[in-house]
C-alpha cells in the first residue's frame, strides 16, 4: 500500500490509527444495527390505525308496487313514480349504506292480488328487510291523491318518535325550496310503519296526484331528480346535526 504524507514514516502512529479506527466501527455498528431494530420494533408494536366506521344504513321504500297500483290518476299511477324517485334517490346518499325494498314493480304478497290483508302483509315484508340489513332509518316514498286543490309534497312523522320528527323537519325544509309553499310543515301520522319499526321512519308523500301541475311534474325525470336531491339533502342533514 502506498501511503503519502509522514505516516510513511511512522509505522507505530499508523498502526495506532487504524487500531483506534477499527475500534470505533466496532462500536459503532453494533449501536445502528440496535437502534433500527428498536425503531422497527417501536413501529411493529405501534397502535394500529383504527378502521373507518360504518356509515348509517339507509332503507328507502318505494311504497305500492305489482298488484298494489297506489293512487290513480287516470294510467298515472302512484307506484311508478316511487319507484323512479327512489332509484333517483341513491345518487344522493352516496356517503351511506343503501338498500332499497324493491328493485322494480312487484309486491311482497305473491299473489298478484291487491287487498287489505295483502297490503299488510306487503308492508310486513319491508319492515322485515328493515331488520334484515339492520336500518337506522326507513323513508317510506309516495305519491298523495284527494281533492283537487291540494298540492304540494308533504312529510309525515312519527309524533312519538323525536327523531323521526327531526329527520321530518329537515326532509320538509328541503322539499319546500321546489315550491313556492316555503311555510309547509310536517304532518304528524298514525300509520302501521311508525308503530312496528324501531328506528326513525317518515313518509315523504312528494306530491299530490289529483293536482293537475303537481302529476305533470311527477311524471317529469328532472323534477323527480330534484325532489330526490331535496330528500337527501335532509338524510344528509340528519346525520350531519345531530
Amino acid at each position: 500500500m502506498y501511503i503519502k504524507g509522514p505516516y510513511k514514516h511512522n509505522n507505530n502512529h499508523h498502526k495506532s490509527y487504524w487500531l483506534c479506527l477499527g475500534m470505533v466501527i466496532l462500536v459503532i455498528i453494533p449501536l445502528a444495527c440496535f437502534s433500527q431494530g428498536s425503531a422497527e420494533t417501536s413501529k411493529a408494536r405501534g397502535t394500529p390505525s383504527k378502521k373507518p366506521l360504518p356509515q348509517p344504513m339507509v332503507i328507502i321504500d318505494p311504497g305500492h308496487g305489482g298488484s298494489d297500483p297506489g293512487a290513480c290518476q287516470g294510467e298515472v299511477m302512484e307506484k311508478d313514480i316511487n319507484l323512479a324517485i327512489a332509484k333517483r334517490l341513491l345518487t344522493y346518499v352516496e356517503p351511506f349504506q343503501v338498500r332499497l325494498t324493491r328493485e322494480r314493480d312487484m309486491d311482497f304478497t305473491n299473489q298478484g292480488i291487491y287487498s287489505k290483508a295483502t297490503e299488510r302483509q306487503d308492508l310486513d315484508q319491508r319492515i322485515q328487510i328493515a331488520h334484515q340489513y339492520k336500518g337506522d332509518l326507513f323513508i317510506s316514498i309516495h305519491v298523495n291523491s284527494g281533492v283537487e286543490k291540494l298540492r304540494g309534497p308533504d312529510v309525515y312523522y312519527d309524533p312519538a318518535d323525536s327523531e323521526s320528527s327531526r329527520l321530518a323537519r329537515l326532509i320538509q325544509e328541503e322539499m319546500n325550496d321546489l315550491t313556492d309553499m316555503k311555510m309547509k310543515k310536517p304532518r304528524q301520522g298514525k300509520f302501521y310503519l311508525f308503530e312496528n319499526l324501531e328506528i326513525p321512519v317518515v313518509i315523504v308523500e312528494t306530491g299530490w296526484l289529483c293536482h293537475a301541475e303537481d302529476r305533470k311534474k311527477l311524471q317529469d325525470p328532472t323534477y323527480q331528480d330534484q325532489v330526490a336531491q331535496a330528500i337527501g339533502k335532509g338524510i344528509e342533514r340528519f346525520f350531519k346535526e345531530e
